[in-house]
């Protein structure tokens, strides 16, 4: 009777030792990763697979990411309550989508500071731990980049000067952008990316703001036939984690995503950006879409409408945050890295 006692003990300890060890081997801890793009875009191929492919790779297969493209779990302007509320671990967000709630980064949606999506990401990374980490204190910041710089896509004719505005319906993808265009005597018509080419095609708008790097992923290469070369701004990108999931995760899983994505990912993922949107420009220009560069004057004349911009955000800013600060340290980094 004692040996069978003794036994029945020996073996509940095994499975009570088998219980706190954790889930079994092979077992893989899954995360899910959702952005609104299709999977042929180049943060898809670029950054998002190969994200997840490294932190398979190191982990042995025990942290599984997931990609959900296609909106499948939130689109532009949703996304970051899908990631606050758990619909997905980790999300890709475009904080010019939910105006108010990244209140510091409305910097990045000001016009003629920076030369590249690469220039913006330096700049964000410059700025983030003194001035900009209280927008994201709900997250984790995985990694940030930008898109291309915003040019102007027209079908009936070129829209190149201040007097090409004139009464135009122009797409416009942030507050900035709508402000320019009221500025340059347009109508800005606010409308998400992915509805730009079907309201161009059937004249919805006269023309929008949005990268060369758009061209392809967007639909847009059957449908522009003008590119005016604003270089207006970047479009800031952040990919996100839900705290509380991320703050649950074994301390091998954090230190292997944290070895993955950090500043140097950001920065080769705008890089993949700059890299498109300079082939796009090829090859929209062999298909015959025109690029027409800004002339000095019209140049001049624009950046001067636009002078009153930069103190306009501090005005409106500086009751909540050190605006003139962000300002001058965003200025201090754009010279630096240029």
């Amino acid at each position: 009777m004692k040996k069978m006692i003794k036994s029945a003990v020996v073996l509940f300890t095994g499975i009570m030792i088998l219980f706190a060890a954790g889930p079994a081997m092979g077992a893989a801890l899954e995360l899910k990763l959702a952005h609104f793009m299709p999977p042929m875009h180049v943060q898809h191929v670029k950054a998002f697979e190969p994200f997840a492919n490294k932190v398979a790779e190191l982990s042995k297969g025990e942290v599984k990411v997931t990609i959900y493209p296609n909106a499948q779990l939130g689109n532009p302007k949703t996304m970051v309550d899908s990631i606050r509320t758990g619909v997905t671990d980790i999300g890709f967000v475009l904080p010019s989508y939910v105006p108010g709630r990244f209140q510091r980064s409305s910097i990045f949606e000001l016009p003629f500071i920076f030369n590249s999506a690469t220039h913006v990401t330096k700049g964000f990374y410059d700025v983030y731990n003194e001035f900009l980490a209280e927008d994201y204190k709900d997250f984790k910041v995985l990694w940030v980049l930008s898109s291309p710089l915003s040019q102007v896509h027209s079908v009936e004719k070129p829209i190149v000067s201040i007097k090409d505005f004139t009464g135009k319906k122009i797409r416009s993808g942030n507050a900035m952008e709508s402000e320019a265009i009221t500025l340059l005597g347009g109508n800005p018509v606010g409308m998400p990316i992915s509805e730009f080419s079907t309201s161009l095609q059937k004249g919805v708008v006269d023309g929008g703001f949005t990268p060369y790097a758009a061209l392809k992923s967007q639909k847009l290469i059957d449908v522009t036939k003008h590119i005016s070369e604003f270089n207006f701004s970047g479009s800031l990108m952040c990919v996100l984690m839900n705290k509380e999931k991320w703050n649950s995760l074994p301390e091998n899983a954090k230190k292997i995503i944290d070895q993955v994505a950090n500043k140097e990912f950001g920065l080769m993922a705008a890089g993949a950006f700059d890299e498109e949107d300079k082939e796009n420009k090829t090859e929209a220009n062999a298909k015959g879409i025109k690029s027409y560069p800004l002339s000095e004057n019209d140049k001049t004349e624009i950046k001067t409408k636009f002078t009153a911009v930069y103190t306009d955000w501090v005005k409106k800013n500086e009751a909540a945050i050190p605006a003139q600060k962000i300002l001058d340290a965003l200025f201090e980094s754009a010279k630096k890295n240029k």
